[in-house]
């Protein structure tokens, strides 16, 4: 089957991630995969066409990316596509439409709700929702048919998030030494991420640092930093005389990151890489604060997303500051939650399951 992704961020998003890593294991199982992206982040040899669908300023913009879409699909003889964004899917659904092809859109989060949302849906014949707040958003708020609505989570590449990678390289760059504690927080600067991490700078880390000594913490992502950010880090660091909080900036290696660490702060698909990597998560979402994922939490996790697909609730820092602390103090710990969260993982989100499950809703709408 020639299957067509259709994609709409600037930045390194869960979503390309995933769009990335389905698409291989979709080729893998003798599918042509071809992308169409503003742009792509990511390593990969998937065929790539740049198009600026996330500028939606004007209707004319959109009229252009769908007249595009069309041509990519007549040259690519393309049998069906999946967007991956909501204005992916907008321009999708009319080049669909104009090709007398399917379409499936995956909804990776919870959308504002307005009048032509409702009217015009644009998702396509199927619709897959990476978690359960997702699905009842579509059919309560945007209406959609249930029966077209397909519970699927992003898949994990269990073999390549995994407790064994080599990290010797990783630690001698961070000049990390036996008894060194490691937090990773992973994620944008953009948008509400952003805002979290400046906030838990300023509220959570100086306590931690003095709760637990020779920590590291480092801030992992891409793209413009908040504006207080940097001289937060700096000040605090300049406090306690060492390079305790550092930026490492867009990483290829999230899987080394990962098992370097003592504890992963994040959300979406980074919680359950962390979790395939054998680390213990502290979920915290654009919305909810989760907290320490654990067998107790586990279903609200995955029920959000890990805390960014449900309504928003302020983050009770003194919360978070304890879970960490607690956490970092207690390795017998640590270790039977990694082995527990990578089982988790491996039996409910592993990429070679989820990529059978897409493909049989291919197979049903492109016979």
């Amino acid at each position: 089957m020639n299957l067509l992704f259709v994609l709409s961020q600037k930045e390194l998003t869960g979503a390309e991630t995933y769009a990335i890593s389905l698409a291989k294991e979709l080729t893998a199982k003798n599918h042509k995969v071809i992308i169409v992206s503003d742009t792509l982040n990511s390593k990969t040899d998937i065929p790539y066409y740049q198009l600026d669908i996330g500028d939606r300023k004007s209707f004319i913009n959109r009229i252009r990316h769908t007249i595009s879409l069309c041509r990519i699909i007549k040259q690519e003889k393309i049998n069906l596509v999946h967007a991956h964004s909501r204005a992916s899917s907008w321009v999708s659904y009319f080049a669909t439409r104009l090709s007398n092809i399917p379409l499936v859109t995956t909804a990776h989060c919870i959308y504002p709700v307005h009048l032509s949302r409702k009217i015009l849906t644009c998702f396509g014949e199927r619709v897959i929702a990476i978690s359960e707040a997702v699905k009842q958003h579509l059919t309560r708020d945007l209406k959609v048919k249930s029966e077209d609505v397909f519970l699927i989570p992003n898949g994990i590449d269990a073999d390549n998030f995994r407790p064994d990678v080599d990290i010797s390289s990783t630690r001698e760059e961070f000049g990390i030494q036996d008894g060194t504690k490691i937090i990773s927080w992973i994620g944008r600067f953009s948008g509400p991420r952003g805002r979290l991490i400046e906030e838990m700078v300023e509220k959570v880390l100086p306590e931690v640092l003095t709760a637990v000594p020779n920590l590291i913490l480092l801030i992992v992502g891409g793209g413009k930093k908040p504006d207080t950010l940097e001289s937060n880090v700096q000040a605090i660091n300049h406090q306690i005389g060492q390079q305790a909080i550092r930026f490492t900036g867009l990483r290829k290696d999230i899987p080394q990151i990962c098992v370097i660490s003592d504890l992963i702060i994040g959300a979406g698909r980074v919680a359950l890489e962390a979790m395939a990597c054998e680390r213990p998560v502290i979920a915290v979402g654009e919305n909810r604060l989760v907290g320490l994922i654990n067998p107790q939490t586990i279903e609200q996790g995955i029920h959000t997303n890990f805390g960014d697909c449900c309504k928003w609730q302020p983050v009770d820092w003194t919360e978070l500051t304890s879970s960490i602390i607690e956490i970092l103090k207690d390795e017998k710990k640590v270790d039977e939650l990694g082995k527990w969260g990578r089982k988790i993982v491996v039996d409910q989100f592993d990429l070679k399951k989820i990529a059978d499950k897409v493909e049989g809703i291919y197979e049903t709408l492109a016979g």
